[in-house]
């Protein structure tokens, strides 16, 4: 359901921003009766309308965001299969935004990551993170009692970096110092690299991935550095770059919006194929008391945009409240909903849950001991008091319990590397440590110990929470549970709360198409006119129609096959011509009629019959009986088969032409009614060659069956043909082979013992293996030549489409096409009449005007 849904609003975006592209931007600039607010109106509609595009048209996004040192990089490896696959940072100061696109493998496959993109924040995302930088720069400075920074008087970045400097000489608050060497960082990353890099993507290896998105480590001992300490200022960037090196990378590193990579896992270890396809955001790790700023920044940001929320605690430490200021800044990023929605709940370490401060395993060995049908939760929070805690802490997040999983990684990334020693779990670095004598020795008498208190819940109530908590954690360290939660909750919350996201976008579209039709009624209150020449009102209309069932069916070019008259797909036509022609070959006649109890034998000529038709040698010349024999009628079904396919693929084009030259008829006849061809001449002269061009495309693309004879011979100009005897399937002689294939009936193996096989059996997988040979590279060729075709009618299309729509936009250049040097009193602009219709239309009506 929701599908459907998000696929309306998607295309009521995009109808809303085909219009405003109809429309001269600024229109204010143009006339001076036009109010500027249309201008503001028109900026506001267009971005409102994109908004609802890309999310209608994103996919689920679970963003997984944790405390720092949770655990959260190794969950994320353990998630997708290979634990350091990731090319994230360590350091607490800063880090990035990365997104996985998780793409399924076939086969039991150690996990692939590669196509590694960054992503530079725009300008305005630069002004944006120093602003809100800024603000938290002025909190802890008046906390720390020193001069605040006075954001309303700030002109330039020197302003910034002389508070900086001021600011650092006089306070030695840990926390404002970190702040003020990362707004120094961040400003002279910006001076030296902003113009050239900000707003670029850029391609990346794996190597310049894991070395450069490490940011450069910093003195922690910040209260005894100097100002000049700090590090100084890159050498200017001039000029974008081709290629970011490793170097570049770490210097402009906190310019970095995001990063996304593709991730390959093996359904045998992720199956996603359930799911609608989802990104997972890795946040950088919050609640360090020296977090960036920046860091903070970019995660809000990319918080507003995802569906779920992956919260890890850290089970090292039970009862932070670091986990609440993230709920907290979660919360402030999307009022109004309610957050333990979105939420799902993972426990890091759990395997590292710090038992020893009440009695170490003690109290676990006493609750094993406890009878059956005796034991309750309530008996385990009391004698397991941070067990309770970090419990408690989960459920602060999410009204239910099934949402919260308690993880260890490492044991999850064990237990893959226990199922194969061919798919890799880690590198070989990490699969050293895994492997190292009592590595995992603790973390594995713990896991076994929490499966037997499981066992005993469940055995009393097999739907106690706790129980089943510990038996998921037992079986993989939670990992498997984690992963069917994710994609359960894609496919039910995730993508209710990404139509959720986009209806809220298409709102605020409604709203500026309200604005609109109120500016429009201001302006027609001035006293324009709203008449319109039928002339110019058929022309528009013609025009967008065309442009409509362009758009239409260029979206559809390529899901379906050509296909011929009677709506048989062509490559089925040739295949069952080709199969009618092979069976009808005389050789199998001839062999079949010599077979006896499954043997050919061939019989030396006797009598007339050998007087008659023998031709000096003793065998039968005309049975087929090695190879070479069946070449030249195979060569001879080959060719005219191609020729039998060109000629289906040509007729084929032309009733698909011809189809769509039917759907635009009645635009076709009211365009052939105003436009003559001598008008491109007298165009040309009047407006200029760009205007004469666009009349010409206009006059051409009305009519698709003027487009045959151009498809056809680029075409044939391809020269794509099929040789016989490269796809020929037998053995025959050739400059490495002194003989081809002989068959056992052959007299040049008439002592052969192999005589004795199933000749007939032999006879019919021989023709099979010639058929499917020829039929295989029939259906390539004609699938290649498909595919030229829609390639050349996307080439017409990507002319013609552009060009209506650029013709839309040239009011005079219309009004000249309808009505020549005429003007017709109180005619309305052709983009005020097309505003006018765009704020008139809703959703529900959309349908209308596809």
């Amino acid at each position: 359901m929701e599908p459907d849904k998000l696929a309306r609003l998607k295309e009521y975006g995009e109808f809303i921003l085909r219009k405003i592209d109809s429309v001269p931007q600024r229109p204010s600039q143009h006339e001076d009766w036009v109010p500027t607010s249309l201008d503001d109106c028109l900026v506001k509609l267009q971005e409102a309308a994109q908004k609802t595009v890309e999310l209608a048209t994103s996919p689920v996004k679970i963003g997984v965001m944790g405390e720092f040192s949770s655990g959260k990089t190794l969950l994320l490896g353990s998630l997708i299969g290979y634990a350091d696959a990731l090319p994230v940072s360590e350091n607490p100061t800063t880090g990035n935004v990365t997104a996985i696109h998780i793409q399924p493998q076939n086969g039991f496959a150690t996990t692939q990551v590669d196509n590694y993109t960054v992503e530079y924040l725009s300008h305005e995302g630069v002004n944006e993170c120093l602003h809100f930088m800024l603000g938290e720069a002025d909190k802890r400075a008046t906390a720390a009692g020193v001069a605040p920074l006075q954001i309303s008087r700030i002109k330039t970045g020197k302003d910034i970096s002389n508070w900086c400097e001021e600011t650092w000489k006089v306070s030695n608050n840990l926390e404002l110092r970190y702040l003020i060497r990362e707004l120094v960082v961040f400003l002279r990353a910006y001076q030296a690299y902003g113009e050239a890099l900000c707003g670029l993507k850029y391609e990346i290896d794996g190597v310049t991935a894991r070395e450069g998105l490490q940011f450069v480590e910093m003195p922690m001992a910040i209260q005894t550095l100097k100002f000049e300490d700090l590090p100084p200022a890159h050498i200017r960037l001039p000029s974008p770059p081709q290629n970011v090196s490793t170097q570049l990378l770490q210097n402009s590193f906190p310019l970095i919006r995001r990063v996304d990579i593709d991730v390959k896992i093996s359904r045998e270890i992720w199956d996603v194929g359930g799911a609608e396809e989802f990104i997972l955001l890795d946040f950088p790790g919050l609640g360090a008391a020296n977090s960036g700023a920046r860091d903070t920044f970019l995660s809000l940001r990319e918080l507003a945009q995802v569906q779920t929320i992956l919260v890890l605690l850290n089970g090292k430490s039970p009862g932070s409240d670091r986990a609440n200021r993230i709920f907290t800044m979660m919360q402030q990023q999307r009022p109004g909903q309610d957050l333990k929605d979105l939420i799902l709940v993972g426990v890091g370490r759990f395997d590292q849950l710090p038992l020893d401060n009440e009695g170490g395993e003690r109290e676990l060995d006493s609750l094993l001991e406890v009878e059956e049908g005796s034991l309750t939760t309530d008996t385990v929070f009391r004698k397991i008091k941070v067990l309770q805690t970090i419990i408690d802490g989960a459920e602060a997040f999410t009204n239910q319990k099934d949402r919260i999983v308690l993880l260890s990684p490492l044991l999850g990334l064990a237990e893959l590397a226990k199922r194969s020693t061919t798919v890799k779990a880690g590198s070989e670095e990490f699969l050293a440590n895994l492997d190292y004598p009592d590595y995992l020795h603790r973390s594995k008498r713990l896991q076994q110990k929490w499966g037997s208190l499981s066992e005993k819940l469940l055995a009393d109530d097999g739907r106690n929470s706790l129980g089943r908590q510990l038996g998921y954690f037992a079986q993989d360290g939670g990992i498997s549970k984690l992963r069917e939660l994710i994609q359960s909750h894609v496919n039910t919350h995730g993508l209710k709360q990404l139509y959720e996201d986009t209806r809220r976008a298409a709102d605020a579209v409604v709203q500026q198409q309200e604005y609109l039709r109120d500016i429009i009624t201001e302006i027609h209150e001035q006293g324009i006119p709203t008449a319109e020449s039928p002339a110019l009102m058929e022309l528009r209309l013609a025009i967008e129609n065309l442009d409509r069932t362009y758009r239409n069916f260029q979206k559809d070019l390529g899901k379906e096959p050509l296909k011929d008259r009677r709506g048989i797909v062509v490559s089925d036509v040739i295949k069952d011509e080709l199969t009618y022609k092979i069976l009808n070959w005389s050789q199998w006649t001839l062999l079949f009629n010599k077979v006896q109890n499954g043997t050919i034998t061939l019989a030396e000529s006797k009598g007339a019959a050998g007087k008659l038709f023998d031709r000096g040698n003793r065998g039968n010349s005309s049975l087929p009986s090695k190879s070479e024999d069946f070449f030249p009628v195979f060569e001879k079904t080959v060719k005219e088969l191609e020729n039998y396919a060109r000629e289906r693929i040509r007729q084929a084009v032309a009733d698909l032409l011809t189809k769509l030259s039917h759907q635009v008829s009645l635009e076709r006849e009211k365009l052939q009614a105003i436009l003559q061809p001598d008008m491109e001449t007298d165009i040309e002269q009047k407006f200029g060659g760009e205007e004469a061009d666009l009349f010409y495309k206009l006059f051409l693309g009305c009519d698709p069956q003027q487009w045959q004879e151009a498809i056809l011979s680029e075409i044939d100009s391809q020269d794509k043909t099929i040789n016989p005897e490269v796809i020929f399937p037998l053995a025959r002689q050739d400059d490495k082979h002194k003989v081809g294939q002989i068959f056992d009936w052959s007299p040049e193996r008439s002592g052969n013992a192999a005589r004795s096989a199933n000749h007939q059996l032999f006879v019919l997988r021989l023709r099979d293996e010639i058929t499917a040979s020829a039929s295989l590279h029939l259906v390539q060729y004609v699938s290649e030549i498909n595919q030229l075709v829609n390639a050349e009618l996307n080439g017409i299309l990507d002319q013609i489409i552009p060009s209506l729509q650029n013709l839309s936009k040239q009011e005079q250049l219309l009004r000249y096409i309808a009505a020549g040097d005429e003007q017709t009193p109180g005619e309305i602009p052709t983009w005020l009449q097309i505003l006018s219709h765009l704020a008139s239309i809703n959703e529900n009506q959309l349908s209308e005007y596809l």
